[in-house]
């Protein structure tokens, strides 16, 4: 199917604001749930800029919902694949087109959750170009030799900066919203898939972060079936290059770098607590950097090597192939190229004008879903 054409099709009838409902091609089904994050974390400081909002208490964050691609077979199916999305993004409008072929070549159910302050779960006004000028020049005025900053990332880059726990804590939620929507499933309350379902997680970007801390927290119990999929992503913390205007600037990078990696001083902090106390925060701190990550040994290749596939780009600068390379060495990890030019932020750049740019892109976009779809359904 033509890529720009999925993409403008399911961009119309998507409203992540609605009721749950039903919509679709006949083939595959639309539906919109609602999810209540349950998950409490209570160590971030006051708000101490305009972009501040401590958990627990913002609406967006704790209530939201995410879409599902389901095959209308009139029954639960009993296969669903999890899609985790890139940092800062605050629009499924890029994965619609991801989680609909997805849901067309596997027969799976295909759920895009979105991670804490992602999406839906963060404010509207953080990607409204017109409001966020005013910060962009106040931060730029407070920080000259910034660059990458754009109103884009401008929300992102000031809480991080300020607080650069909150990468950490916000992961640490995702990752706990996610093994309750497992629960939940396993539970056979969701109406959609069958309580003893395959689930299999498709990562990109950042989601590949949190779901290999998932995998090697919980990939020989709660995930021990679990399938997972890498599409511009696979490295360890220290490997990546996350400087992007579409990301965030190089003050609010280098300070996570100065934070998690170069000093350690989350050492000192009070999410201590739980990094030293929980699963999750361990796999955390080992996927931090290569050193970390050698001093588990050998059991995160054991866990993941029949289980997971990794497809790097080439010319990806952000999520660079050979750091990924490194960090998944015994692993099945591919790196790719395409005859377009393309990036980390936009891998299947949306082409009108030129036939033999569009043909390769719906190319290499289907090439990419069915290396997913061979995956999750052998």
């Amino acid at each position: 199917m033509n890529y720009f054409f999925l993409y403008q099709t399911l961009k119309a009838q998507f409203s992540p604001e609605a009721a749950t409902h039903s919509s679709g091609d006949g083939a595959l089904g639309f539906h919109t749930y609602e999810f209540h994050s349950a998950s409490s974390v209570s160590y971030l400081p006051q708000a101490s800029s305009p972009f501040d909002i401590e958990l627990g208490v913002d609406s967006e964050n704790r209530d939201f919902t995410y879409p599902v691609f389901h095959p209308n077979k009139g029954t639960t199916s009993d296969g669903c694949i999890i899609l985790l999305h890139g940092l800062n993004e605050r629009t499924w409008d890029k994965y619609l087109p991801w989680g609909y072929q997805l849901a067309n070549y596997t027969g799976k159910t295909v759920i895009l959750f979105p991670i804490a302050y992602h999406m839906n779960r963060s404010p509207k006004d953080w990607c409204d170009p017109r409001k966020m000028r005013s910060f962009v020049k106040e931060r730029q005025h407070n920080l000259p030799n910034v660059h990458e900053l754009s109103v884009a990332n401008v929300a992102l880059s000031d809480r991080l900066t300020n607080h650069p726990e909150r990468f950490f804590l916000s992961g640490y939620q995702a990752a706990n919203d996610l093994l309750d929507l497992v629960a939940y499933i396993r539970s056979g309350q969701h109406n959609l898939v069958h309580a003893d379902a395959q689930i299999d997680f498709f990562a990109y970007s950042i989601g590949s972060f949190l779901s290999q801390i998932m995998f090697l927290a919980h990939g020989n119990d709660i995930l021990a079936n679990s399938k997972l999929f890498i599409f511009c992503g696979g490295s360890v913390f220290d490997g990546w290059q996350g400087a992007s205007k579409y990301i965030m600037d190089s003050t609010a990078f280098e300070t996570l770098r100065e934070f998690y990696v170069s000093k350690e001083q989350f050492n000192q902090s009070e999410i201590q607590q739980i990094i030293e106390h929980s699963p999750l925060g361990q796999s955390f701190v080992d996927m931090l950097s290569m050193k970390n990550l050698r001093k588990r040994g050998e059991g995160y290749v054991t866990t993941l090597k029949d289980r997971v596939v990794t497809v790097v780009l080439k010319n990806d600068k952000v999520a660079v192939a050979d750091k990924v390379k490194n960090t998944l060495k015994g692993t099945c990890v591919e790196e790719w190229d395409f005859n377009f030019s393309y990036s980390h932020i936009r891998p299947f750049p949306l082409l009108t004008n030129t036939n033999k740019l569009v043909n390769q892109v719906n190319q290499a976009f289907d090439r990419l879903m069915l290396r997913a779809a061979l995956l999750f359904t052998t």
